[in-house]
């Protein structure tokens, strides 16, 4: 027999019709007290064999899709193919058709048990790991801010030690749980800050202590949430006046960076419509100083050398707004510490200036993009102050 299921980390979907392989039924599952769908993460089992064609019959409805008809931007389902995997490990990407409100996927599975997933899924087990490894590296402390509404812990890594003189950098991903791209990115920073035979992040370190964050919203990422948390609100808007109740996550977060103070900021997410990488700074804040500005493409060049994947020239369509938000991470952060603060986008599609058929855009990619961002701190983090 084949079934649908999610009722497991991250899992989301609510299956409509499963009686016929050919024409599998589907919903996307909303966030609680919002409009915001987006996120799939469900289990194929018992079709090895079967040619499976799936349909996510309200995939019209899903996150701003409606405000963007009529604009340049791209909807999130144009040019994009849903991501699938048999071992949770390897995923690749399986011919999808957007028409007519509905998002068609197609496989003649291998196993009898397949994943399809808008991107590949970050486990709070593999977080879990992560975080374990990390903690036994002797640059890296863990500490724990506090716990979410779902009672989660609020993993910290301070990797490098505090001493007069060093910057103070801080990076934070997945806010929005659907982006795990976000998290795979932090990895790879993280992971090559503790290589001991990393002469860079030796370098790095003589210089500066980090405070990493990689999974900013917990309570979403295990419920298999689009943007939303515990506490059904979006984090990225909640920087200005944080709840302990509702927002604890940031609030706990802003706190200890009151604490250290800030001397680079990196907020790392996923864009579900535009295909390709893009960066934000802290261009539009109020106490912008020539010296941000600078800094900013001077970190951006920097990064375009040391992995393609990230090309300038690929701004967000319309341009930024006439003021910030600071409501949003990296506009409170750059404006609260003045300080060099960056947005980072990457895409659930494929990259269109550099594409991959087999994998598109893969946790592979974010996880190396997030190490070579550590090149492109490197040549500003002088200047910083």
């Amino acid at each position: 027999m084949v079934t649908i299921s999610s009722n497991f980390d991250g899992g989301s979907i609510e299956c409509v019709d499963v009686s016929d392989p050919g024409a599998i039924r589907l919903n996307l599952k909303t966030d609680p007290d919002a409009e915001e769908s987006y996120w799939f993460f469900f289990r194929l089992a018992g079709a090895r064999g079967t040619k499976c064609r799936l349909r996510i019959d309200n995939a019209g409805d899903a996150w701003r899709l409606a405000e963007r008809k009529g604009t340049e931007i791209p909807g999130p389902w144009q040019d994009y193919r849903a991501c699938a995997s048999y071992d949770l490990q390897n995923w690749f990407r399986v011919p999808t058709e957007y028409r007519g409100g509905s998002l068609k996927m197609s496989l003649t599975p291998q196993s009898d048990a397949v994943y399809f997933a808008s991107f590949p899924a970050y486990s709070a087990e593999r977080h879990a790991q992560f975080i374990a490894r990390a903690a036994a590296s002797p640059d890296a402390v863990l500490q724990v801010l506090g716990q979410t509404c779902d009672g989660n812990d609020i993993d910290m890594l301070r990797i490098g030690t505090p001493a007069e003189g060093r910057k103070v950098c801080w990076i934070v991903g997945r806010q929005h749980p659907s982006e795990t791209m976000g998290e795979w990115f932090v990895q790879g920073f993280a992971e090559r800050l503790i290589d001991a035979d990393d002469f860079l992040a030796r370098r790095l370190l003589g210089k500066a202590v980090f405070y990493v964050v990689p999974c900013m919203n917990p309570d979403g990422a295990r419920r298999g949430n689009t943007r939303r948390n515990g506490g059904n609100l979006d984090l990225n808007r909640a920087w200005v006046e944080p709840s302990r109740d509702k927002s604890p996550e940031v609030f706990f977060v802003r706190e200890m960076m009151h604490r250290t103070g800030v001397d680079f900021f990196m907020d790392v997410h996923g864009d579900e419509e535009l295909p390709y990488v893009f960066l934000g700074g802290p261009l539009e804040v109020p106490s912008l100083t020539d010296r941000m500005r600078q800094n900013f493409y001077a970190f951006e060049k920097a990064l375009t050398t040391a992995n393609p994947d990230y090309k300038t020239g690929y701004a967000y369509p319309g341009g930024p707004p006439p003021t910030a938000d600071l409501r949003m991470a990296w506009n409170y952060v750059g404006e609260t510490f003045g300080c060099l603060s960056i947005l980072v986008e990457q895409p659930f599609k494929d990259c269109e200036h550099a594409p991959d058929e087999e994998k598109g855009w893969s946790a592979e990619r974010s996880r190396r993009l997030g190490a070579a961002s550590l090149v492109a701190l490197n040549a500003v983090l002088d200047d910083l102050r």
